[in-house]
């Protein structure tokens, strides 16, 4: 079977563009990969041509244009996800259209496809008290308690997206002082988070009763599961469910979130530093965002730094020196003569 030029350039794309010369994670190639076979059924089913009879003569910026809609419509993705995957195919033909110059024309057409507009939610969190609550609800009583409260406390304190957690090891951990946490984030970024001493010794237990401190257990995942594997995204959002709705139970004035997914837990801690007067560039480089714009959502939606910035910049008009105007005679007098008859 002859092979198209279609699939020789997204082949080299991902195996070897992606992971070899952008050296991006694994996980972003996944997603990427996930957006072409959903390209891929998209043709097939919509366009009535089978993958390997795909070439860029039949990919085209309307054949794009349909795929986006094809997603919101027949499979029901947000917004959010439509664009991630117009993401996927800008960098696709960005790529493409170096290896493949007659096609520049259309690829720049494809490149102007503009990602659609969405309306910004209210940043999830939760406030100091509904943390407080949520940790006190694991049984500490019990090994799973003190394994589930670690969890907890791990991806707040090191406000650590859920695959970083998933993929610690034992060796990213350091006990002695300083204690530090080494997260690797996206595109296989590394950084060092700082860890509080409380956190320290909460993990110190964990690791010492889980013999995870023995030698031999450097790269064995520091969060497991009963099967002895490391866990997975939805085993964490199991554990995240389960204790918000005891929180719920028990303290049934506060007002909690309908859910909670890991990733509120490092907005929480975001906004909680951001309420403490911690500079901007520190929350920078403790979440692992490449610019400092991305961190400046948080000041969007941070009500009570917005209110002490205007207490801060707001005028004294009057000062304790300044008499009542009830004291100014001549003003009484005035006022008097002016209202006489």
């Amino acid at each position: 079977m002859k092979q198209t030029d279609f699939a020789k350039t997204l082949t080299r794309y991902l195996a070897d563009f992606l992971p070899g010369q952008r050296n991006v994670s694994p996980h972003t190639i996944a997603s990427y990969r996930d957006t072409f076979k959903q390209f891929l059924l998209f043709m097939q089913e919509k366009q009535q041509i089978r993958p390997e009879k795909i070439s860029f003569a039949t990919v085209t910026a309307p054949s794009i244009k349909d795929f986006l809609q094809w997603l919101e419509t027949s499979r029901q993705v947000c917004i959010s996800t439509r664009n991630q995957r117009l993401a996927a195919i800008h960098s696709f033909f960005r790529f493409a259209q170096t290896e493949n110059p007659e096609i520049l024309f259309e690829s720049q057409k494809i490149l102007g496809i503009p990602f659609k507009k969405k309306h910004q939610p209210t940043i999830p969190h939760l406030t100091l008290d509904q943390l407080a609550c949520l940790f006190e609800q694991p049984d500490t009583s019990t090994k799973r308690g003190r394994r589930d409260l670690a969890i907890m406390v791990i991806l707040y304190d090191a406000g650590a997206r859920v695959q970083e957690l998933i993929d610690l090891k034992v060796c990213d951990v350091r006990l002695a002082q300083p204690a530090t946490i080494t997260l690797n984030g996206k595109g296989n970024k590394k950084r060092n988070v700082p860890m509080m001493a409380k956190t320290r010794n909460l993990l110190e237990g964990y690791m010492a009763e889980n013999h995870l401190l023995d030698k031999g257990r450097q790269q064995s995942p520091l969060f497991y599961n009963s099967r002895y594997q490391p866990f997975t995204r939805p085993g964490i959002a199991y554990i995240l469910g389960k204790y918000l709705k005891q929180a719920k139970h028990s303290q049934k004035e506060m007002v909690f979130p309908d859910q909670l997914h890991p990733h509120m837990l490092r907005h929480s801690k975001a906004l909680h530093l951001l309420e403490s007067g911690v500079n901007l560039i520190y929350i920078r480089d403790l979440l692992g965002h490449v610019s400092v714009t991305t961190t400046e959502i948080y000041l969007k939606f941070d009500t009570e730094l917005k209110r002490k910035a205007l207490e801060a910049a707001y005028p004294q008009v009057t000062s304790p020196d300044t008499p009542a105007w009830e004291e100014n005679t001549d003003i009484l007098q005035w006022l008097q003569n002016l209202c006489r008859p």
